[in-house]
């Protein structure tokens, strides 16, 4: 089995918490008046279509917006098997602040949690977004059911995140229950703060930032994760939202085949508009030779999770500064 496991703010919803009218919107407005992220909606629906796979959607978004988005989701034929959400109302009534706005103290044991109820030998993709912990804590996730880093280090990182002891013991507790597996084999993180995609590089090339969803749905193409058809469909999809320039489009492909995220064959039996595929293939022949090696298997090698919130460049939650 195939699992998809999808943030919703800034990687599926585009939420504004900029601004405190921002704030104020994503709380009280509507199902049909929340934005998608171009491409988000048709790449996701592709994904749930194949009887073999499951989508969870876990977020920090609070309990008292299941309603509006579930119906969301319904609104635009995304099926999801599990929808979890932050009890946000309940940590402020208990006075856990902390857990308001800390990341790795919720959503690993929530990954760890929808784990355990996985059938063995799942694969697992994951998707995420730059202005909160999605990298880190998705790559704390994959090591820690993959055994590379033990449960003395996860509490660690848990504690120097904020995490409440009752969450690093529950953490703890479902990480035994779970048959090690080096099931995650991508993260692709949404970039929204526009940070250099060298600052990634800290967790290894099994986290793939994105500017685009186009850019994802090549990289699963060609793990064949997605069919051409499918492709097409996010392709239109981000062509028509984001200012229909299939020159933007050519450059987005470009810089993943550049990164050596993708082979440029997989443009050769690129199906969709004329004018779209043109400018995609011709983007991409112009770096014919230039590509990066693709990256190699993560190898083993260790990521100093401690270390990055102590003073390596990600907050204490777990983001990027």
């Amino acid at each position: 089995m195939r699992v998809y496991r999808w943030d919703l703010d800034k990687t599926y919803l585009d939420t504004d918490f900029e601004s405190f009218r921002g704030v104020v919107r994503a709380a009280t407005e509507p199902a049909h008046r929340k934005r998608v992220v171009p491409g988000a909606g048709a790449l996701l629906r592709a994904l749930s279509v194949p009887k073999d796979t499951r989508v969870t959607v876990i977020s920090g978004s609070p309990k008292q917006m299941r309603r509006v988005l579930s119906e969301k989701l319904k609104l635009d034929g995304v099926e999801v098997d599990e929808l979890v959400l932050k009890d946000s109302i309940g940590h402020v009534k208990r006075g856990r602040f902390r857990a308001i706005k800390g990341q790795i103290g919720y959503k690993l044991p929530a990954l760890l949690r929808a784990r355990a109820a996985t059938p063995s030998g799942s694969s697992e993709v994951l998707f995420g977004d730059d202005v909160e912990a999605d990298a880190l804590v998705y790559s704390l996730y994959a090591d820690a059911i993959a055994g590379r880093i033990g449960a003395a280090q996860v509490s660690r990182v848990m504690e120097r995140a904020g995490a409440y002891p009752d969450e690093i013991d529950h953490a703890l507790n479902l990480l035994a229950t779970i048959e090690p597996s080096d099931a995650v084999e991508k993260v692709f993180i949404r970039q929204e703060r526009g940070i250099a995609m060298s600052r990634f590089e800290a967790l290894g090339p099994r986290v793939v930032p994105v500017r685009s969803w186009w850019q994802a749905a090549l990289v699963l193409l060609g793990m064949g994760h997605l069919s051409y058809a499918s492709l097409e469909a996010v392709m239109i999809r981000v062509f028509e939202e984001e200012g229909r320039d299939p020159w933007l489009m050519g450059a987005l492909a470009q810089d993943v085949v550049r990164r050596g995220c993708v082979d440029s064959t997989v443009f050769d039996s690129l199906i969709g508009p004329d004018p779209l595929v043109t400018a995609v293939r011709s983007a991409v022949s112009a770096v014919s030779g230039q590509a990066l090696a693709p990256s190699a298997a993560h190898g083993g090698r260790t990521v100093d999770y401690l270390g990055l919130i102590s003073g390596g460049g990600w907050g204490r939650h777990g983001q990027l500064e």
